[in-house]
């Protein structure tokens, strides 16, 4: 039996007698954003289909396809960025832009929450709280050359249960300028939530990024914020809550503007860092995107992209270990195109479970939804 602390702090808690052996494989749609366990020892994998609306494909242990949606019947630009168990074992998306759709086991479209602002809100995840309600994060777009005063923010509402109401939104950053974002959210202990993303930093009108962590009440106001990073681009992209309420943390740092490093940090209910570290591992840029951490919080998995000199990017799988924050190693997996990873899960015999895209691997020489499953090594 091997258990798995998802994303939006539910507990899958399942009998899984797992097989599957390690192998790569060319799945329906473009792209795989995300991926997560089901209760029935199987895999849900949502991203762009074909017809670039979102998919819901449901895949077993050695990633052959049990089904696939594809939601094109929700009007406007939307895919999958972010998948999240519910309380009705049902399934919340976050679907990009001005898009939150809702489904049930089986992948049925339930409804689709749109998001009517004089500019687009970029939906990059999205939970179900505590009491039935969702919390959904972003970024907001627009020209930052045209004036506005929401443009350019990262931004936090919460949704009633059924999809229909916005109780509340709360946005953040510097407005009227490149993009600041949320990509990631957890619900705190205390009913309020830590968010981790990107805020920009002007610097002699240069305009850097740095590595963002924010806790919020439960009505969306400012607890603390932290603001990490040197000179030039640091992001946040991921984060899971631990069973002792403290936090992972997964992101990029540049040192210069060309070299780019994984930095993972594990921090405290009240914003401290209790541990954290940066790895290279010989490539010129790395891309962390997604965590996964097992039941036991024995391993930690990190998923995302780097590349070598002189090569295309390729997907990496990071292990660490969780008391300490050490790089125990990190695995390639790619061909001489462009390969980026963008999600992982544990699988139920303590393995990995990678999506993204490929143009490697792809029969079309376009991109290609691409998965890989690995053994507890990475192998």
């Amino acid at each position: 039996m091997f258990l798995i602390s998802c994303k939006d702090d539910n507990i899958l808690t399942v009998n899984c007698d797992e097989t599957s052996t390690s192998q790569t494989k060319e799945i329906t749609g473009i792209v795989g954003y995300d991926v997560i366990q089901t209760t029935d020892c199987n895999y849900l994998i949502t991203g762009i289909s074909d017809n670039k609306s979102t998919l819901l494909t449901k895949i077993d242990a050695s990633g052959n396809e049990l089904w696939f949606k594809s939601y094109d019947e929700i009007s406007g630009n939307n895919w999958g960025k972010s998948i999240s168990k519910t309380n009705d074992e049902g399934y919340i998306i976050g679907a990009h832009q001005n898009t939150i759709i809702k489904s049930d086991s089986d992948g049925n479209l339930e409804w689709a929450k749109k998001l009517n602002y004089s500019v687009n809100h970029f939906v990059e995840d999205a939970i179900q709280t505590k009491n039935g309600e969702f919390i959904v994060v972003g970024g907001t777009g627009g020209d930052p050359l045209t004036p506005s005063q929401i443009k350019g923010q990262a931004f936090v509402l919460r949704l009633s249960q059924d999809g229909n109401e916005i109780q509340w939104i709360k946005r953040y950053g510097i407005s009227n300028t490149p993009n600041d974002s949320f990509w990631s959210v957890v619900e705190a202990d205390d009913g309020g939530f830590v968010l981790v993303g990107e805020k920009l930093q002007n610097r002699n009108f240069e305009f850097y990024d740095h590595f963002w962590i924010m806790k919020i009440d439960n009505a969306g106001n400012e607890v603390w914020s932290k603001e990490l990073g040197g000179q030039y681009w640091d992001e946040a992209q991921d984060i899971i809550k631990l069973y002792d309420g403290s936090y992972i943390i997964a992101g990029k740092s540049f040192p210069s503007k060309t070299k780019g490093d994984l930095w993972v940090m594990k921090m405290s209910q009240s914003g401290e860092i209790i541990w954290e570290t940066k790895h290279r591992g010989g490539r010129v840029q790395n891309s962390p995107i997604s965590i996964s951490v097992s039941k036991d919080e024995s391993s930690i998995f990190i998923a995302g992209y780097g590349r070598l000199p002189n090569k295309e990017e390729n997907y990496i799988l990071w292990s660490l270990n969780p008391t300490t924050g050490e790089v125990l190693w990190d695995k390639v997996y790619g061909g001489n195109l462009e390969d980026k990873g963008y999600g992982v899960t544990h699988t139920f015999n303590e393995g990995a479970i990678l999506v993204g895209r490929s143009k490697s691997y792809s029969t079309s020489l376009k991109d290609t939804n691409w998965l890989v499953i690995t053994d507890l090594n990475g192998e």
